[in-house]
């Protein structure tokens, strides 16, 4: 399966797509057949393809490998969200138990490719969808001591087979709500797999009470390994030689992991003389993103993967279009704004500007992110619902008295810590 979007005279054809891919493994091939049929498919010459699941490139893979070993721990992460969150934690067990070998699926392809740390794990691929003979082949293949689901990471038949094959699975930094599907009466099958995992590390004690209520006391509240992570990534001090050309001595804003609709809230602000230099980094960074961004702004923009030295430091605007830098470049702001909050998509990592102590503005689709709540209750954050009171929460900030006060590193602080204690949960279920 893939997602394309295709320019055509008409404004852009997108969509969701099924492909056979035969004998091709090679991931650069799979692309390059995608953006084959989504050509012959739409009638464009130029489409944008994103992987979402490669089941036949995956299943074949796995047979033409030899096995791992008997020493291996396997880490399933939906994205590249609950991949970062597993990363302090793998890199834990890489240092303390070297003998064990990591396993890693995912089931987006945002996690996928050159954004792994790959001397981290040993092997990789995509997670059959709900198959319950592909992901007993994948199992045994895997051969696993432990399986690590990251957050709410539940698949029924997963659990199903891992459970027929008495090998151990464990939750961690897994959030619950009283709201979640699998609590619902019309979900008790669901919920008697889920009671099928061996233990629940869970972010906050709320979570661990509910689980409780619901007959699962196999449960610890030990934080969130993320805390450890943008930490860790914050302590490294990356130097970015193009963003510092770019703002020089001057003031600069920062907004991560922006779509569509955060835009339409922001781009005003932008225009506006008053606004110091603003860094724009995008979710998707594909042409057709990029394009909408410099649409929508009336004045001219440099881009990272092309930016001189000559010039492009007197423009305004800087649009990060290459993937893997936002979490080390918010220590160049002076406040941040964290995009996904103002559609359905849900709010992106606020965790990552938070950590270099910055004030920071999101949307108000935050719900599902006690983080958020937490930091906006701190006085940390702002949600904002329209471009008149983003326009009023920069002017708050804008007064030094006011600016000073706020410090979310404090929160990250306070919750470190994680990463330590699960590990040293982890190991009861380990063989040595």
């Amino acid at each position: 399966m893939y997602k394309y979007s295709c320019p055509r005279w008409w404004g852009y054809s997108q969509g969701l797509r099924n492909m056979n891919t035969g004998n091709i493994t090679s991931e650069d091939e799979v692309v390059e057949l995608a953006k084959q049929d989504a050509n012959n498919y739409t009638g464009s010459k130029s489409c944008d393809i994103s992987l979402l699941q490669k089941f036949h490139v995956t299943m074949k893979s796995v047979k033409n490998n030899k096995i791992l070993g008997s020493n291996v721990i396997w880490f399933h992460c939906s994205s590249l969200g609950e991949y970062e969150q597993s990363l302090p934690l793998i890199k834990k067990l890489k240092e303390k138990k070297s003998n064990y070998k990591i396993a890693l699926t995912f089931f987006s392809s945002s996690a996928y490719g050159n954004k792994l740390e790959k001397h981290l794990c040993d092997w990789s691929g995509y997670l059959p969808f709900e198959n319950s003979n592909k992901i007993d082949e994948l199992t045994k293949f895997i051969n696993p001591k432990l399986l690590v689901l990251i957050k709410n990471e539940f698949w029924p038949n997963l659990l199903d087979v891992l459970n027929q094959q008495k090998i151990p699975v464990i939750s961690v930094s897994s959030r619950f709500n009283n709201k979640n599907f699998f609590f619902k009466p019309w979900a008790s099958w669901f919920l008697k797999k889920i009671k099928t995992i061996k233990y629940f590390y869970t972010v906050d004690d709320k979570s661990k009470h509910i689980l409780n209520k619901k007959g699962i006391k196999n449960s610890k509240c030990l934080g969130d390994t993320r805390m450890d992570r943008v930490y860790k990534l914050a302590s490294k001090n990356h130097k970015n030689n193009i963003i510092e050309h770019f703002k020089k001595n001057k003031k600069c804003w920062i907004a991560g992991s922006t779509w569509k609709e955060d835009y339409d809230l922001i781009t005003e602000y932008i225009e506006n003389i008053k606004s110091p230099k603003v860094i724009i980094a995008p979710h998707d960074c594909s042409s057709s993103s990029i394009s909408l961004i410099e649409k929508k702004l009336k004045i001219p923009c440099a881009k990272f993967s092309s930016y001189s030295y000559e010039n492009d430091n007197l423009k305004k605007v800087l649009i990060i279009d290459s993937i893997g830098y936002l979490k080390y470049i918010y220590k160049y702001a002076i406040w941040a704004y964290v995009g996904g909050g103002m559609g359905k998509k849900g709010l992106h990592n606020i965790l990552e500007p938070a950590v270099y102590g910055i004030p920071i503005i999101i949307g108000d689709n935050y719900k599902k992110f006690p983080e958020a709540a937490d930091l906006i209750n701190r006085g940390d954050c702002f949600s904002v619902s329209n471009k008149n009171e983003f326009n009023e929460v920069v002017k708050k900030l804008s007064i030094k008295s006011n600016y000073i006060k706020i410090n979310p590193r404090e929160y990250i602080m306070k919750n470190l810590g994680a990463t330590n204690m699960i590990f040293n949960e982890l190991e009861l279920f380990l063989d040595d």
